[in-house]
């Protein structure tokens, strides 16, 4: 998938600038022959389930952030032959998203900020369902969360990250599979990494955002 640099106006949604703000589009990353923009960043951040870590600075989650889609673009490259896609794959990325902008509704409202319709949105979201496709196979042991943690989580991630940038909170029950699914994922980064780091080395990546380059004999 290719993704063109555009001129956005950024809306008060964003995290990383005010509503009036208006940014030229930049590209934060290379990977082989394609980019990655500094609005597909803020896109993955108010569209995906990512949450910013406790004490975790901003750029910190921004690069954080970046390198998930990197990751995201690496595999779908790597697998994409290998799957056709239903309308129940794009579902695993789909749900969680509405969930996290609170409805459909609400979901088509934000997309039409970013000048996205529906078909758009899938094109935006189809590394991501590949990479989730390919991470459940590779990684399909079951983690068991406990719900203190979750409980925990929602009172002292979620809810600030949501004031924060002005969106309404779900209620702990609505919010409880999705981050006992982020919570999952993150008890697996170790085995993840590693896997991730051997598929990379044929893959020259050039992160301009945060000034680092890796290829053949570098990859992170």
């Amino acid at each position: 998938m290719s993704f063109k640099i555009t001129i956005l106006i950024l809306l008060y949604l964003c995290p990383l600038v005010r509503a009036e703000s208006v940014l030229i589009d930049q590209i934060a990353a290379v990977v082989n022959d394609e980019i990655i923009t500094l609005s597909d960043i803020q896109k993955a951040i108010m569209l995906y389930p990512l949450f910013r870590d406790k004490n975790e600075s901003e750029r910190d989650f921004q690069k954080r952030v970046l390198l998930s889609l990197i990751n995201d673009k690496v595999i779908y490259h790597e697998y994409r032959d290998e799957f056709r896609l239903s309308e129940e794959d794009y579902e695993e990325v789909q749900i969680p998203v509405i969930k996290k902008t609170g409805s459909l509704t609400e979901l088509m409202i934000l997309l039409r900020h970013y000048d996205m319709d529906w078909p758009d949105f899938k094109q935006f979201i189809i590394e991501k369902v590949v990479y989730e496709k390919v991470l459940n196979d590779q990684f399909s042991t079951k983690i068991t969360i406990p719900y203190a943690e979750i409980q925990e989580f929602y009172n002292q991630e979620y809810l600030p990250v949501q004031q924060r940038l002005g969106l309404q909170a779900r209620s702990l029950i609505e919010m409880t599979p999705l981050i006992e699914k982020y919570l999952s994922k993150k008890l697996t980064d170790t085995r993840l990494k590693a896997w991730l780091k051997d598929i990379k080395t044929t893959y020259r990546i050039e992160n301009l955002l945060f000034q680092e380059k890796g290829g053949p004999e570098e990859s992170r």
